[in-house]
């Protein structure tokens, strides 16, 4: 049975999405009667709302570890959702945060999830110690927090690869 305090942030988390699909329908009709395509038609559409509850006790603007914060975490997008991390120094570093199938490609996993960094690289390039230490605190925390229902909306790394990775507007590496 869920609390009242559960079914309203239920509620207000369709609430939002609901908003947004609005929004991007609107839109998408302004461009239709006008001919015109907006970035935002082509964008994939968010099957979930950001898992802000998967990241408990970080949210927006925590400290991590070693200068790393939240900057951002957004919707699930094509099986994954993108945690951005930014330091004292303004260098932002996008982690996905993706299912685990047994296989995990990330720096880091949990038993049911994936934290794949994505800096340009296919797994080769070194990452720094103070943001690799940012990214085992945001496992830990991950960690306590994957039996939540909003990971099941997460696809494994390689999934989202095979599914994915030739639609125009993907940001899988």
């Amino acid at each position: 049975m869920l609390s009242r305090r559960s079914l309203i942030g239920k509620l207000a988390a369709g609430a939002a999405v609901s908003a947004v699909w609005s929004v991007g329908v609107a839109r998408n009709e302004a461009d239709a009667s006008t001919g015109a395509v907006s970035h935002d038609a082509l964008a994939p559409a968010p099957t979930a709302p950001p898992p802000w509850e998967l990241l408990r006790p970080f949210a927006l603007g925590a400290v991590v570890a070693h200068g790393w914060r939240v900057a951002e975490l957004s919707p699930v997008v094509d099986g994954a959702c993108v945690l951005t991390l930014r330091n004292e120094r303004g260098r932002a570093q996008r982690i996905h945060l993706c299912g685990n199938d047994g296989q995990p490609q990330g720096l880091v996993h949990t038993g049911r999830l994936d934290l794949v960094v994505m800096n340009g690289g296919q797994g080769d390039l070194p990452t720094e110690e103070g943001l690799a230490q940012a990214i085992a605190a945001v496992a830990a925390a991950l960690a306590a927090n994957e039996h939540a229902p909003q990971v099941a909306a997460l696809l494994p790394h390689a999934e989202r690869l095979r599914r994915f990775a030739d639609t125009a507007d993907s940001q899988l590496r």
